[in-house]
């Protein structure tokens, strides 16, 4: 790991002199943040709670990092804000841009893999960061590692330009023209990820949107379920309130000793985490059929028997389960099945209710949902609309993309925007 710009302790500024820019955060936003910064001439600070910085980077996708996905639309991405704002932020990176960042300007060379996720072609996340933090020196930025911000304090009318004071957690008083939460959420508090930005932002007076886990496992308490552990099978997930669709989404699901995991039943707990969860039921269609699908699949069976149909689709210890709860003999035909039968089959086949009883909680979540809402900050700077001077980028944002290298496109998307803002101010729209 390059660590040359790691520092143990503030630098001292010419005659007292306030920073430029801090940075609260050295993660994927706070480093993009810091690198287009420093590229247009302002030397940024950034503080990092850990040793090292980029620990989600480093644990991301079993430790390969997934950097970005291979096509993205707006529909990947969720907030509770304005779309068109979101969608507006998302296009002036587009994909492909960033993508050649990663390779032509950082020298990562990436391929694409099957699911669709993009990932160094090493296999290795430290090759990500090491880039990451020589481009960050090159141009000028520090890190100060294992030290924690505690309070960040508007300035009015300093006469050295300076519009912030933040505390550090080791006695020193930082002073900074400009100031920017690179915070991230709550998620994997292992990697330093503690919600100081939302407390700092609200106590600012900025509207932060209720949190909550997202791309989280999903807990379920009845034992026929969790003795499925290690059964993986594509599943259409549809989460219904009533007769209503909310949302749905097909993919690979994992049955594991406490509930339901893999990329679509983390794609989908946020219908049951988030602000509108209330009266939210889960049902999955096996194979990604709906119960007309299996229907038609059913009455064509003929002469063989429920267990042996069943088994040419899914795994044999879920067919054992679903037979069990439509209470159909496996070795009944389907040609006898009567009308009954084979509606209670087809059901738990195509729109099967998922008991959930919980999540794992930010422990095991990929990402923070919810946040300080768009409308806080200007679109084209993501400058606070209420503190000068004050930007926010990153998770801290109630921005969240499903699975797949999304919230990182997020986290660098952002992170560059406030770069770019830092150095060359525009009005705030």
């Amino acid at each position: 790991m390059s660590e040359s710009c790691i520092l143990s302790s503030v630098p001292a500024r010419p005659e007292g002199e306030p920073w430029p820019v801090v940075i609260v955060g050295c993660g994927a936003a706070g480093m993009l943040a810091g690198i287009f910064a420093g590229r247009g001439g302002v030397r940024p600070l950034l503080l990092e709670t850990r040793p090292k910085p980029g620990a989600k980077i480093r644990v991301s996708g079993g430790g390969r990092c997934n950097v970005l996905p291979s096509q993205s639309e707006l529909d990947d991405f969720h907030t509770e804000g304005s779309r068109n704002s979101l969608k507006n932020l998302l296009a002036s990176w587009p994909l492909a841009q960033c993508r050649a960042f990663f390779e032509r300007e950082l020298g990562v060379a990436l391929k694409v893999e099957d699911t669709g996720k993009l990932f160094p072609l090493s296999d290795d996340a430290g090759e990500v960061l090491d880039a990451l933090l020589r481009e960050l020196e090159r141009v000028g930025g520090q890190v100060i590692g294992g030290v924690r911000a505690e309070e960040l304090v508007p300035l009015a009318d300093a006469v050295d330009g300076a519009r912030f004071e933040i505390a550090l957690s080791n006695g020193a008083r930082l002073r900074a023209r400009s100031a920017v939460l690179a915070t991230g959420g709550l998620s994997l508090p292992k990697t330093g990820s503690d919600g100081w930005g939302y407390t700092t932002a609200h106590k600012l007076g900025h509207v932060v949107l209720r949190r909550y886990p997202a791309l989280v496992p999903l807990l379920c308490s009845e034992a026929r379920w969790n003795e499925l552990a290690g059964v993986s099978v594509v599943a259409r997930l549809a989460a219904l309130r009533g007769d209503k669709l909310v949302g749905e989404s097909t993919g690979d699901l994992l049955f594991t000793h406490k509930g339901f995991s893999g990329p679509v039943a983390l794609d989908m707990s946020r219908f049951l985490t988030g602000p509108e969860r209330e009266g939210v039921e889960l049902v999955a269609g096996w194979h990604g059929l709906s119960v007309v699908d299996w229907d038609e699949r059913l009455r064509k069976g003929g002469t063989r028997t429920v267990l042996l149909c069943l088994r040419e689709w899914l795994p044999r210890r879920l067919v054992s389960v679903l037979i069990d709860l439509a209470r159909v003999h496996p070795e009944r035909k389907l040609a006898e099945l009567s009308r009954e039968e084979r509606k209670r089959l087809s059901t738990l086949l195509g729109a099967c209710p998922l008991p959930i009883s919980g999540d794992e909680g930010y422990k095991t979540a990929e990402v923070t949902g919810g946040g300080v809402a768009l409308e806080e900050v200007a679109t084209k700077t993501l400058e606070s609309r209420r503190v000068p001077g004050l930007y926010l980028c990153g998770e801290v944002l109630d921005v969240t993309g499903r699975i797949g290298g999304f919230n990182f496109l997020w986290a660098w998307v952002s992170g560059r925007r406030v770069g770019q803002s830092l150095a060359s101010p525009l009005p705030q729209v």
